[in-house]
């Protein structure tokens, strides 16, 4: 078979090949109907062979360069990664994030449980003994605990970058709870614990300062949000640790990619929420024209859209092009 003939025998499939590329221009491969894409993958496989016949056949030749042209385009379309659109984010963050939080409930409220019981121990133990708030809480948290009225001082031109530390803090706590989920999550229970300790301790120390009022206000405006978040790193480690100690009737391995991916989807959740927190942290919380029962209407607002965000979207439509479980 000559080049004349190979040509015009394989040119309808190049042709056919060539229209559908100027179909999927700017709109990628996504966009075919199902029963379309079967039909461009035998199309593109059959011209990458015939690009492979021609160079070895006809060296040189304008079929050679035509068909190297076509299977590059064509390449460069079907496999391009497709870019994250706001709508695709959207629809990660509608449908995927809450229904992973509510097929891992039980490792939410674990996570809650491990934190409250630090805080229910911090919180007695300090009661007992004031000193022990000392050896618990780092000096620059426990001063918020004698005179949380520092804050009012916060500059308003250097909130932006306090806000910046906060959100670097926080994330910080929540990466620990995370990653420390390796060791079997016993890590990320120590650091859920320890948290709570603290916490504990400094509202106990509030009690004796007498200044409990203050000190919740200050804390509950961003604090609902904040916690939240501690709450779904830690279920995250947790999940993450669960699918190394128990794989069921998968390969260990398996069990552990799988957990890996619905943990970062939890993480994932936890991120606006820590981005929201820092913010309120910085802006509203220092605010002194905001009254405390504004501060504490901040704080069930948030706390409560957060819980809707976890309980109402994505129970109608399944995601479709967003990370799945």
């Amino acid at each position: 078979m000559n080049q004349d003939q190979f040509v015009a025998r394989r040119q309808g499939d190049w042709q056919a090949l060539s229209r559908v590329l100027g179909q999927l221009q700017g709109r990628g491969a996504r966009r075919l109907p199902p029963d379309q894409v079967a039909e461009v993958g035998r199309l593109y496989r059959q011209t990458a062979s015939d690009l492979a016949y021609a160079r070895t056949y006809f060296p040189g030749s304008a079929a050679v360069g035509y068909l190297n042209q076509l299977v590059s385009q064509a390449h460069a379309v079907l496999y391009a990664e497709e870019p994250q659109r706001f709508r695709s984010i959207l629809r990660f963050y509608w449908y995927t994030v809450p229904q992973m939080v509510r097929r891992h409930w039980r490792a939410v409220l674990l996570s809650f449980l491990i934190l409250a019981a630090g805080m229910a121990v911090g919180c007695a133990a300090t009661l007992y003994d004031p000193d022990l708030a000392q050896a618990l809480v780092p000096e620059q948290i426990l001063e918020t605990a004698v005179s949380p009225e520092d804050r009012y001082e916060m500059a308003v031109e250097a909130r932006p970058v306090i806000g910046t530390q906060i959100l670097l803090n926080n994330v910080r706590v929540s990466v620990l709870a995370f990653g420390l989920g390796i060791t079997l999550g016993i890590g990320t229970a120590v650091v859920l614990f320890y948290n709570g300790l603290m916490v504990g301790a400094v509202l106990a120390q509030s009690v004796w300062q007498g200044n409990m009022s203050s000190l919740w206000a200050h804390l509950m405006a961003h604090g609902s949000l904040e916690l939240m978040a501690i709450f779904l790193c830690g279920a995250a480690g947790l999940v993450l640790g669960w699918s190394i100690v128990a794989p069921g009737d998968r390969p260990r391995s398996e069990s552990v990619t799988r957990g890996g991916r619905e943990a970062v989807v939890l993480v994932m959740c936890a991120v606006p929420f820590l981005m929201i927190a820092a913010m309120i942290e910085s802006q509203i919380t220092p605010a002194r024209e905001l009254s405390d029962a504004a501060k504490y209407g901040v704080a069930v607002a948030t706390g409560l859209a957060g819980l809707a965000y976890w309980a109402l979207p994505g129970r109608r439509k399944p995601p479709t092009d967003v990370l799945a479980p």
